[in-house]
């Protein structure tokens, strides 16, 4: 009975002892997004120069792909072998057996080789990414050390995507990225097994798609600055600034996608967000006197839904861009039209009066069927922002992309509409990722942690989240109670998509990818993998102890958390956001940079307020700078008046640059001129070592001074020292006590309003 005993113990020691080493071993696999079933076995494969690759594809696109890989990074020129190998080898092997999902693929290796096995060449394509994860991340770039080992872990896995529909979406209106850039941008998204690009081409700032038949769209529409139809606008200054693709830049893009099994889906942003538009051809427009600007500040924005010669114009534009994109959807936008510009239309009204239409969400549903007959003459389905489930029904293919709210969504799969998931306070990747940093925040601080809780299906609570947009208005209805959907429901959400509007996208260099990445990483396994095989911190290690290191090699200028800084009775002390950190710092205020001094301990110091310290990644990738917690920032804060030629927006009013609270600020009532000003006064004379004049919008830095100065005066009368602005900012060095200082426009900024902070006075 004893000696029984004592087989069991030992049985089982050794049980939980293979079960040790099995999660030890399964924790070596860190592919992302995580597959859905991992076994992982004693065995590995080591590529070498003897290494043949076979397939059973007719198509040989995934075989080139992959050597082309293997031949870039590795002394290996994986042989094609025209035989089914037995051993020292990989296998891509189309096949009917097992019922593998379309997407799905079993990747299988041993010590004799590599096998991936899927039913259709897109399974077999993401097969081949997990695979690459598996190698040396130098796979990537090609750039090898020479130290790389080439073994690939023995394992099994079987997989498949949750969602069929599982995207990124780009504007290059309001920034125009190159084509590079783009190509860029979906190889990238390929590595992440995501299969859907959202391409937004056009909006109030910029048509970027070449049409023959209405030329003057990009000859005037593309362009944006002084002298130009479009006003200057987020930041791009009164140089000119624009750009577009030609169509057959488009077909290459196309045709680069459709290599990594990404469709691209493409929109024409319309009825409204369409000054690009109406600045080439003003007839579009509706008529009348309206002098209203919509929730972005954009006068006669809107199509003339009352013009029915707008329909043919409509027509020939949605064919020429139709012919050019395989998808089967065709996005026409349809949100945030500015109805004053409708309400104030004598054309429109009369439609209105004749079709018996009581408010303007039913000339918008009219619009949208109108489109849905368009769209569909092109052999193409309508898609639409979540705008379009208002005023009247759709067809029953028109596909709907939730941005407002989760609740949005549901509202659209009650009505069964095929939906994406899109909500801005999960999926709005220009949103802040935390207070500190530059972006957007009407939809919330979008962290790293809130894209990946997102579950497009389950978690139905999140419906009852408000956003607030731009604008500072709520603008979803919410329900009262969380609505439980039918199976049927369920499976019109299709997926989830993620966003990047592209205001703040053109500074500084590369900002775009520091928004995206390692936010995608995230959403790609919303997208791809089960909630059950779920789990953040496990993520987070996969990403930063792996990940972190292929991105770099893919070339993706990522963000990485910034350090925890204290001061501390006299010492600084640093807690490094992960195990591997580098942090460097400076002393001055500075940026630091590759070259600044290491963080090694604790460092004493009574002027903590000018240390700066950043996140560092192979001396090549930093985060944000931060300063130390509870240094002493104090700034002067004197009693201060305001004198001024602009008005006041009253939700932003003039007070809020005397309170000295830096989260505040002025906005304007209307675009400035050139010779507006705004003077600050103080109450008494002020002793100051330098002043910084801080504008646009907090964090966001656009609506500044984009050309102008800024000055101080000793006696309030008499101006000395100007100094002109920089990206926004300017900084005053006064030598003798200041009565008043003043910022003058020598002409209009590139926004439609100007956004002025509290000055920044130091003793």
């Amino acid at each position: 009975m004893e000696q029984n005993k004592i087989t069991m113990i030992k049985k089982l020691t050794s049980v939980i002892t293979a079960l040790i080493i099995t999660i030890s071993m399964a924790a070596q696999i860190t592919i992302i997004p995580k597959p859905n079933s991992i076994k992982v076995n004693e065995d590995n494969f080591a590529l070498n120069s003897e290494t043949v690759i076979y397939s059973n594809e007719k198509e040989r696109a995934n075989i080139y792909y992959l050597q082309e890989f293997i031949k870039d990074a590795t002394p290996f020129p994986l042989k094609q072998q025209i035989e089914y190998p037995s051993q020292n080898f990989i296998i891509l092997e189309v096949t009917q057996e097992g019922k593998i999902p379309a997407e799905g693929y079993k990747l299988q290796v041993s010590s004799k080789g590599v096998t991936i096995k899927g039913s259709t060449q897109t399974g077999i394509f993401y097969g081949i990414q997990s695979l690459l994860q598996m190698l040396p991340a130098t796979i990537y770039s090609g750039n090898i050390s020479g130290h790389e080992k080439w073994i690939i872990q023995g394992v099994e896995i079987e997989d498949s995507p949750r969602y069929s529909y599982r995207g990124m979406h780009l504007d290059v209106s309001r920034t125009f990225f190159d084509v590079n850039t783009v190509k860029k941008f979906i190889n990238w998204l390929s590595f992440h097994k995501m299969n859907k690009f959202h391409w937004h081409l056009t909006d109030d700032n910029g048509w970027r798609v070449e049409i023959k038949k209405y030329p003057k769209l990009t000859e005037v529409g593309a362009w944006r600055g002084e002298n130009e139809a479009l006003d200057a606008a987020f930041g791009s200054g009164n140089k000119r600034y624009g750009g577009f693709y030609t169509q057959r830049e488009i077909k290459e893009i196309v045709a680069y996608a459709t290599e990594r099994h990404i469709e691209i889906i493409p929109e024409i942003d319309l009825p409204g967000h369409s000054r690009a538009v109406t600045a080439a051809y003003p007839e579009v427009g509706c008529d009348g006197e309206d002098e209203s600007v919509s929730v972005q500040g954009e006068e006669q924005n809107v199509w003339c839904v009352g013009k029915e010669h707008n329909f043919k114009m409509l027509n020939n534009i949605i064919k020429e861009v139709a012919a050019l994109f395989p998808s089967k959807y065709f996005h026409i936008g349809g949100d945030e039209v500015n109805y004053e510009q409708w309400n104030n239309c004598p054309h429109c009204q009369a439609l209105m009066k004749e079709k018996e239409m009581q408010k303007h969400e039913e000339l918008l549903n009219y619009f949208v069927r109108k489109m849905e007959i368009i769209v569909e003459k092109h052999g193409k389905h309508m898609a639409g922002w979540d705008e379009i489930l208002d005023g009247g029904e759709l067809k029953p293919q028109t596909r709907v992309y939730a941005w407002r709210s989760v609740a949005k969504g549901i509202e659209s799969v009650t009505k069964g509409q095929p939906t994406v998931m899109m909500p801005g306070e999960y999926c709005y990747f220009d949103m802040k990722q935390s207070p500190a940093e530059r972006g957007h925040n009407w939809a919330g601080i979008v962290t790293l942690e809130k894209v990946y809780s997102l579950d497009p299906t389950s978690k139905i609570a999140s419906a009852n989240a408000q956003i607030t947009t731009a604008n500072g208005q709520v603008n979803l209805a919410t329900s009262k109670s969380t609505p439980s959907l039918t199976q049927e429901q369920e499976a019109l959400i299709l997926g989830v998509q993620g966003g990047l509007w592209a205001e703040l996208f053109g500074r500084p260099a590369r900002f775009m990818e520091y928004q995206a990445y390692p936010r995608i990483a995230a959403l790609s396994e919303v997208g791809w993998t089960l909630p059950e095989n779920k789990e953040f911190n496990e993520f987070s290690y996969r990403l930063s102890t792996a990940h972190f290191e292929r991105m770099h090699q893919m070339g993706i200028e990522f963000r990485m958390d910034p350090p925890k800084v204290v001061y501390i009775n006299g010492s600084i002390m640093v807690t490094a956001p992960y195990p591997w950190s580098i942090v460097r710092y400076t002393t001055d205020e500075s940026e630091p940079t590759m070259y600044s001094p290491l963080y090694r301990g604790e460092i004493i110091t009574d002027r903590a307020q000018k240390f700066r310290f950043a996140t560092f990644y192979k001396d090549q990738i930093k985060s944000i700078s931060v300063k130390p917690e509870n240094a002493n920032y104090t700034y002067l804060k004197p009693i201060t008046t305001i004198e001024t030629s602009m008005t006041e927006n009253s939700r932003f009013p003039i007070k809020n640059v005397t309170d000295y609270s830096f989260k505040t600020y002025f906005r304007s009532n209307s675009k400035i001129k050139a010779g507006d000003y705004f003077i600050y006064k103080f109450d008494s004379p002020v002793k100051a070592s330098r002043i910084t004049v801080e504008t646009g919008i907090p964090n966001i830095t656009f609506y500044g001074v984009t050309d102008g100065y800024a000055e101080f005066s000793y006696d309030g009368v008499n101006y000395v020292e100007k100094t002109e602005f920089k990206l926004n900012s300017a900084v005053l060095y006064p030598k003798e006590e200041v009565k008043s200082v003043r910022i003058v426009a020598t002409k209009p900024n590139d926004g439609y309003i100007l956004a002025l902070q509290d000055l920044r006075i130091e003793e």
